[in-house]
Parts: C-alpha cells; sequence; structure tokens
C-alpha cells in the first residue's frame, strides 16, 4: 500500500476480508440488502496500522465474537439504526490520516459506498484492491492447502453417496437436493455455487423429464469447507453406453490427464495448458464441441484468476489451484465431461478429488 501510495483499503464482507483476516462471509445472501447499512460495513485498513472493522446492530454479537481474537483489529465499529451510514462512514474515514493518499476498494464493495467515499475524499484516487491482493490469493499456503484438500474429500464422499442413490425415475431436483443434502452431513458449510445434475440423451422426453434409459447425467457441484470450496465434475450413463459414449468419455479424460500432467511449477502459462488439453480434443475431431474453457483459479471463491483460456498468460507457480475440466458436448446428445481441482507442483499437478474416472453405469 504505501509503494503504491495508498493510505486506505475498504473492503466489504466477502472473499478478500474472509482471506486476508478471518472475518466469515456468512451463508449465500437470499436478498439484496441483509442488515441495515450493509453498504459501508466492512473493514477500513490502514497503511499505518489502524484497522477498524464496521458492522451491524442486527447480529452484532457475532462480529463482536468473531473479532475477540484477532488483535490486529483495533476496533469494531456499530452501526446503529438510528445513524445514517453516510455519517458512520464519514466518521471512520476521519480517523485514518490519509492526506491525499489513496484509497483501494474491493472489487465487490457496494458502489454506493465507493461513491460515499469519493464525497468524503474529494479528490482521492481511488483504485482496485485486488490489484495486490489477487497474487497473493493465488498462491496456497500449507494451510489453505489442507484446507482444500479436505473439501475435495468431502466432495468426494458426497458423489459416492449419490451415484449409490440414482436410479431411474428420478428427477433433476431430486438429485440435485440429494447432493445438497450430503454437503451437509458430510460437514460442508454450503454448496459453493448452484449444484447441477444435467439429463442429456438424444431421446425427448415429453411432460416432467425423469431419469431414463440412455441418459447420460453432467454433473457440476462443489462446496465450501472451512471458507474454502471444491469443484467437480463426473458423467452416469444409464443403461448400456453405445460405443459414441464410451469414445467421448475416453478423449475427455485423456485431454484433462494430459493438462495435469503437464502443470509443472514455472513451465507452462495458463493460456498454454488450455491449448495442451483442448488440442487433444481437436485432434480427435471434437474441437467445436468443446464449448468453454479448460479451467479457473479456485480458493476462498469458486472462480477466481487464473483463467486456463486465452488470453491469461499467467505463469503456473507451486501453490496455485485450478479447475482442469474439459468436456464434449454433443448437440441434442449426450455429453462427457470430467472436473476436479488440481494443484501445480514442481513434478505436475496433484487433484484434490480422487474419485475414479472410468464411466460409471447404473
Amino acid at each position: 500500500m504505501r509503494e503504491r501510495g495508498v493510505g486506505l483499503i475498504y473492503l466489504h464482507r466477502g472473499a478478500d476480508l474472509f482471506y486476508l483476516t478471518g472475518i466469515s462471509r456468512g451463508g449465500p445472501e437470499m436478498t439484496d440488502h441483509n442488515t441495515y447499512g450493509d453498504y459501508v460495513q466492512g473493514a477500513y485498513i490502514g497503511a499505518d496500522d489502524l484497522f477498524v472493522l464496521v458492522g451491524p446492530r442486527m447480529g452484532g454479537s457475532r462480529w463482536k465474537a468473531m473479532v475477540e481474537d484477532k488483535p490486529y483489529i483495533d476496533d469494531l465499529r456499530i452501526v446503529g439504526e438510528s445513524e445514517t451510514p453516510k455519517k458512520v462512514m464519514g466518521e471512520v474515514l476521519a480517523r485514518f490520516k490519509l492526506n491525499g493518499a489513496g484509497v483501494m476498494v474491493d472489487d465487490r464493495a457496494w458502489s454506493h459506498a465507493t461513491l460515499l467515499l469519493k464525497e468524503h475524499l474529494p479528490g482521492c484516487k481511488l483504485s482496485l484492491a485486488n490489484e495486490i491482493i489477487s497474487p497473493m490469493r493465488m498462491i496456497k499456503d500449507a494451510d489453505e492447502i489442507a484446507t482444500m484438500k479436505k473439501a475435495g474429500e468431502i466432495t468426494d464422499k458426497v458423489y459416492g453417496e449419490v451415484v449409490n442413490y440414482l436410479k431411474r425415475g428420478q428427477t433433476e431436483v431430486e438429485i440435485v437436493s440429494e447432493i445438497d443434502y450430503q454437503f451437509k452431513r458430510h460437514g460442508a458449510m454450503y454448496s459453493s455455487f448452484v449444484s447441477a445434475a444435467r439429463f442429456r440423451s438424444p431421446k425427448e422426453h415429453p411432460g416432467k423429464r425423469v431419469l431414463s434409459e440412455d441418459d447420460v447425467i453432467s454433473f457440476d457441484f462443489g462446496c465450501v469447507y472451512e471458507g474454502y470450496c471444491s469443484d467437480f465434475g463426473r458423467i452416469v450413463y444409464v443403461g448400456d453406453p453405445p460405443e459414441k459414449v464410451r469414445e467421448i468419455h475416453d478423449k475427455v479424460m485423456k485431454a484433462q490427464a494430459a493438462g495435469i500432467e503437464k502443470m509443472v511449477d514455472g513451465t507452462i502459462t495458463a493460456q498454454e495448458l488450455d491449448r495442451v488439453a483442448r488440442g487433444i480434443i481437436e485432434e480427435a475431431g471434437y474441437g467445436p464441441n468443446f464449448v468453454h474453457r479448460l479451467g479457473h483459479g479456485i480458493g476462498v471463491t469458486v472462480h477466481e484468476p487464473p483463467f486456463l483460456y486465452i488470453p491469461d498468460d499467467t505463469l503456473l507457480r507451486t501453490g496455485m489451484c485450478f479447475t482442469v475440466e474439459p468436456s464434449i458436448m454433443l448437440p441434442q446428445s449426450w455429453s462427457a465431461r470430467v472436473e476436479d481441482v488440481v494443484m501445480v507442483t514442481e513434478k505436475g499437478g496433484v487433484p484434490f478429488s480422487n474419485y475414479h474416472k472410468e464411466l460409471t453405469i447404473i
């Protein structure tokens, strides 16, 4: 911050604040506004060590509990419901002797907060906090790696439970509900995104769609465990798979394996890794059927930089974690996909989920 002429960082209650301080995000937010004055809440972190956390009156006791073991937080300022949030922000900002220094803002902060910062600090240069936080988040330390491995283990167990649960006649809603239930049962905080179990088949299913012979179930789901995310994908075939399904499944698994092998520290960029896996699918004649990037960074959020696609030229380094998720999607027909969280090492990629990659058949 000092090197960049920045006197203050403002972080709302989200991933960056959790990453830096351990202040939890809470569960997924179901409405836009959740507490009075939430757009000024969060952390005000000064370059000269002052750290003020602003929290809500409703739920304030939980905020107080979160700061008790954090001596680096100097003060918790609760927004009273008889106060204006603008006034509270002004009082907090006055405690920082900025003297024209710049302010960095969380890229997920409310626009209302940014406008108030400009109003309170006219002429202040604003920039994005992720300019300095994102590079830190890309490289996972030993504690982060252990947590993400545990998230992967939970995800493997959940998928095993779901495969055993599957039977003909089920709906996608029933299967997704089982995924989310099993995550809770196995100790996850919640799903890291909306769980998916999509049915794909060359057959038409009039009326309410139920799992039927010759369907492929394309799974895509993950969890949050102690603040860190997993992301996972496999397919299940219902019945006796035709040669076309076996063929595209084999090509997808070979593409992923080739990509994982190349995830060696300091030897390949994000977009080059995409080309390795994509090249195998293209050589097999299915290039147009691989319609998305190879993968994305993952950590305290499920999708974060770097991204395994054009034009990201970030050099892969030890401790970076990515999803590696090639697929082949045939129009109005079957699909094949795989997805695992994989860490870059000096010897190649190390997956955090290890459920087998043979074609599962029910």
